[in-house]
């Protein structure tokens, strides 16, 4: 009886220590992907303030651009960030969509069928 009391109770304090090095797992890779949208986030910021200026934006960046947003990794919509992080990566998406399609009008504006 003793004996099973005590494989009991280390039986228990394993599954403890198995499921809190789990949930410690869990809440790293969170960190992780946090860390990582917010990199993306700040290129995507980035590349519009350099994109403002551009007349013309050239068909192979659009498509990249493109992928680049709609990417699950890039998006805190379905990755799942903090509230302040989610509203800078919705801007700047945003962002990057208004200056592809800006671009993409006053390019073909110019020309003549």
């Amino acid at each position: 009886m003793r004996k099973t009391v005590i494989i009991a109770a280390l039986a228990a304090l394993i599954m403890a220590s198995l499921a809190a090095s789990l949930s410690g797992t869990m809440a790293g890779l969170d960190v992780y992907k946090e860390q990582r949208v917010l990199a993306v986030t700040v290129q995507m910021e980035r590349l519009a303030k350099r994109l403002e200026h551009a007349r013309k934006i050239a068909p192979e960046t659009k498509l990249e651009i493109e992928r680049m947003t709609l990417r699950r990794w890039s998006d805190c919509a379905q990755a799942g960030c903090r509230k302040t992080l989610e509203l800078r990566n919705r801007a700047a998406r945003e962002r990057l969509q208004t200056l592809i399609a800006d671009t993409s009008v006053s390019a073909d504006a110019g020309r003549t069928p």
